[in-house]
């Protein structure tokens, strides 16, 4: 049953990053689902990454792959998914702060950060290396907040 939720987490994955390359040339309204679908296969990456970090599940390098995998490819992918226009003006429901938009410098440098971490952690995981998975996950965390607190609204 975890395999085959793993197999629908990367088909899903695959599916919302290959409609993410599409989004720039949308209205807001698609940028705004495409990145709420994309936010919500990290949120699944990450319930199948923490309880591994924390020792709670059995290590499973290919699960792993495939968690991180989802992250990085969404992380890079998210940049483009924030046009003008797609903030709360667009009268659709969104977390994403003006600051997005206000400094966009800092927003690429989040973005960046989160996609460095991902990759290094893919690189850890990819060599079976889950002392190394365990002790740098702790930064994929900080990686999510780098963006989550000054871009995105309390929920």
């Amino acid at each position: 049953m975890k395999k085959l939720s793993i197999l629908a987490l990367a088909l899903a994955a695959t599916t919302v990053l290959t409609e993410i390359g599409v989004a720039v040339a949308q209205s807001p309204t698609a940028s705004i689902e495409q990145r709420q679908a994309g936010m919500k296969m990290n949120g699944g990456a990450m319930k199948v990454l923490v309880p591994m970090a924390r020792g709670e599940q059995p290590w499973n390098q290919g699960t792993a792959i495939q968690a991180l995998d989802t992250l990085h490819k969404d992380g890079g992918a998210m940049a483009n998914l924030f046009p003008r226009g797609s903030g709360a003006e667009a009268g659709v429901k969104t977390a994403a702060l003006p600051s997005i938009w206000e400094k966009p410098a800092e927003w690429q440098a989040a973005i960046k950060t989160f996609t460095d971490t991902s990759d290094n952690l893919l690189k850890l995981v990819r060599a079976n290396d889950e002392a190394g998975f365990k002790a740098g996950f702790a930064a994929m965390g900080r990686a999510c907040g780098g963006c989550h607190e000054p871009f995105r609204a309390k929920q």
